[in-house]
């Protein structure tokens, strides 16, 4: 039984808790020119995906600088994506797996430069809190 609670504790943990461990040791300043080789046609020169080719494709690249994107744009995952592929990712085909042309550096080089067009979280939406009902004092008599 507590082996089930153990592997139940494991699998809810929340997505980003993964890549805390995950250190992706990537040079922007390096990832910079092949990102501008590889994927500039596609993600487009500020990472919003509005490249010319991307212009074309359906679904459209991905957009590194919308916040609602944030909390997904982990170093892993654009690791992963870069590395494997959007197939490979449950994502579109399209997006080319770039580890045949590049080695591991280079795309840990290339993913830190994506995470540089990387907003800051969305900001949750508070509901304003409700005052509670104002109870009538009883009237004197």
């Amino acid at each position: 039984m507590k082996k089930l609670v153990l592997v139940a504790g494991l699998i809810s943990m929340p997505a980003f808790a993964a890549d805390a461990a995950f250190d992706l040791k990537g040079d922007a300043a390096k990832g910079e020119a092949h990102y501008k080789t590889l994927c500039i046609s596609c993600h487009g020169e500020k990472g919003d995906g509005n490249g010319p080719a991307g212009a074309a494709m359906n679904p459209k690249p991905g957009n590194f600088t919308d916040p609602a994107n944030a909390e997904r744009i982990t170093g892993e995952w654009v690791y992963k994506m870069v590395k494997n592929g959007g197939a490979a990712n449950g994502k579109s085909p399209m997006m080319v797996a770039w580890s045949g042309a590049l080695n591991d550096q280079q795309v840990r080089d290339v993913s830190a430069y994506v995470l540089k067009f990387k907003p800051a979280a969305a900001p949750v939406k508070a509901e304003p809190a409700k005052a509670a009902p104002v109870k009538a004092a009883p009237k004197k008599k």
